[in-house]
């Protein structure tokens, strides 16, 4: 025979005092006879004892928690990072510039040639 759940009206198995489903215990013993009935029942169907009705049962086992969010802080923009590449980018995009133009002017230069003359009275 297959009972439900007095509570979430989930198909259980009668041996069991426990829902699977809900956690919730489906049965209990009368305070007059101490027959099993159920839960949330009003009165005992055997000896029609008066008594008052379950209301939320506990939980037999805690709930396992499922996806667990953790709230991030904002994050505040700081712009020094990107900040400083740019900075070092634009001066080694200039010292490459400066020293090209300087390799450039100091290569087509022509060499200025001194000639050094010895006087023609003084004889070595």
């Amino acid at each position: 025979m297959i009972v439900a759940c007095p509570f979430c009206k989930a198909k259980a198995d009668p041996a069991v005092s426990v829902c699977g489903s809900c956690g919730k215990k489906m049965s209990r013993n009368c305070p007059a006879c101490a027959e099993s009935i159920a839960a949330n029942s009003t009165t005992c169907k055997y000896c029609g004892e008066a008594m008052t009705p379950v209301r939320d049962a506990a939980p037999a086992k805690p709930a396992e928690p499922g996806i667990v969010f953790i709230e991030e802080k904002p994050r505040r923009k700081c712009c020094a990072g990107r900040t400083m590449f740019w900075l070092v980018v634009g001066l080694l995009a200039g010292f490459c510039a400066f020293s090209a133009v300087k390799t450039r002017i100091n290569c087509h230069r022509a060499p200025v040639k001194q000639e050094i003359k010895a006087p023609a009275d003084r004889l070595y």
